[in-house]
């Protein structure tokens, strides 16, 4: 098994590694990318919707699993979304970044409430490397909610 990739861009944020990919009002153009990584020992890492963690948990470095927790407790990150991308060959980082992006954006207005170009919230994503789409049939996108400390679900906030 090979790692799974987090996608963190160079921006100075209060967050540790995992950081907005996207700024609000900006066009919903990339910043420049940095890959954090997260390993699998026997299968790839994965979360339920709904599903809450700390972005200080994942370290640096490689992981072997994503630990989340009911929202109510502490938390920095929420999943939002968990979609499977298209069977086939890898189509590359960036096809698979693309591709992400979309469907990390799509999702973002049903689950919040509000349009992501108008919010007050990050997102961020977990997306298969070449490595976990070819030996563990990995197509899974984790799509991330980003934002300051809470202890509440960011699911229908409008925020």
């Amino acid at each position: 098994m090979g790692p799974r990739r987090l996608r963190v861009p160079d921006v100075e944020t209060p967050w540790s590694i995992v950081t907005p990919i996207f700024r609000r009002g900006a066009g919903l153009a990339a910043t420049a990318l940095l890959a954090a990584t997260v390993s699998a020992c026997a299968n790839v890492p994965t979360a339920a919707v709904g599903e809450c963690l700390n972005s200080s948990e994942l370290g640096d470095g490689e992981v072997s699993s994503l630990p989340t927790f009911p929202c109510e407790n502490s938390h920095d990150l929420e999943v939002y979304e968990v979609a499977n991308l298209p069977d086939g060959e890898f189509p590359g980082d960036d096809a698979v970044q693309d591709a992400a992006e979309d469907l990390c954006i799509a999702a973002f207005e049903p689950y919040v409430g509000s349009q992501y170009a108008e919010s007050e919230l990050f997102i961020n994503f977990i997306t298969p490397t070449q490595a976990t789409w070819e030996s563990s049939d990995d197509r899974e996108v984790i799509c991330l909610l980003v934002s300051e400390e809470s202890t509440d679900s960011l699911k229908g906030t409008a925020k």
